[in-house]
């Protein structure tokens, strides 16, 4: 294990969190037990720039496509109707809820057939500094791959995504970057250097899996380590060799340094077809106890 440290002033860094804080944060709620979640890890991520909250309430349409002839079209329309209720409940209790909110917020309500909603969603996305939404394990989640997928590769943005149940941070101690010589790497750190800047300790960790015979880019371990020192960040860097998986190296190395926050860029051959192939991204989004933050 190889260790870089580098230490800049504390008015640096100070500036660093002052010029990079979030100004629009998007949450994804969908009228599940998991929107108290998204919007406490919202609220508690807007505090340190007094952010605006934009509540993306996203109601799903029946797939037109699964319907067929007079029959179809009558059942489709029946069940467009209690969809719209449904949704009409669900935005009020939301209305609700944001109304207890303290940074300033709005909520806009997206009611979209499948691939029209994703678009959407994407579109919504752009126009803020950060896209709050679940990690999506369970059923009510998993079927929300889609629009993270369409959010992460069409939206331009970075995603935090909130393991279930899981309880916001009240103060952002230490942030583990997981890099490698790689386009989305540099993508990622860019995005949440508004929280990388917040933190009291940052550890980047390049993987070396000699079981694969695989690199995990440290040569320029130095390099990314100095390029945030100059933004008065400071860093501790670090080359893991592991027989295991790099997404097992990540997540012990997590544990072992209390990291309230993985940074990682995401992968996939076509977009998220990793959540059924496997690798990197998909092992942490399944297994991660920490809120992960990915970009492409």
């Amino acid at each position: 294990m190889n260790d870089i440290s580098l230490s800049p002033n504390a008015a640096a860094q100070a500036q660093a969190v002052r010029s990079a804080a979030y100004r629009d944060i998007a949450v994804h709620l969908d009228g599940s037990a998991e929107d108290e979640a998204r919007l406490a890890h919202a609220e508690a991520l807007a505090a340190p720039g007094a952010a605006r909250i934009t509540g993306i309430f996203t109601n799903l349409l029946p797939d037109p496509a699964l319907f067929a002839g007079d029959f179809g079209i009558s059942a489709i329309g029946q069940l467009v109707d209690a969809v719209t209720a449904e949704g009409d409940a669900a935005e009020k209790r939301l209305r609700e809820r944001l109304a207890r909110l303290a940074p300033p917020h709005e909520l806009r309500r997206l009611d979209a057939f499948p691939g029209l909603l994703e678009q959407a969603v994407a579109t919504e996305a752009r126009w803020n500094d950060l896209f709050v939404a679940s990690c999506p394990r369970d059923d009510e989640q998993a079927r929300w791959r889609p629009l993270l997928e369409s959010v992460m590769f069409d939206g331009g943005r970075g995603l935090y995504l909130v393991p279930p149940k899981a309880p916001p941070r009240s103060t952002l101690k230490t942030v583990l970057i997981g890099w490698t010589d790689a386009r989305q790497s540099a993508r990622a750190i860019a995005e949440a250097m508004p929280l990388i800047a917040q933190a009291t300790a940052v550890h980047i960790v390049a993987v070396r899996e000699e079981a694969h015979g695989r690199m995990g880019g440290a040569e320029v371990l130095s390099d990314i380590s100095a390029h945030l020192a100059r933004h008065g960040i400071e860093t501790t860097a670090t080359v893991l060799n592991t027989q295991t998986s790099a997404s097992d190296a990540l997540l012990a190395e997590a544990r072992r340094i209390s990291a309230d926050l993985i940074v990682v860029g995401a992968y996939g051959h076509s977009r998220f077809r990793e959540w059924v192939l496997g690798g990197v991204t998909a092992d942490l989004l399944d297994s991660s106890p920490v809120p992960l933050f990915l970009a492409h």
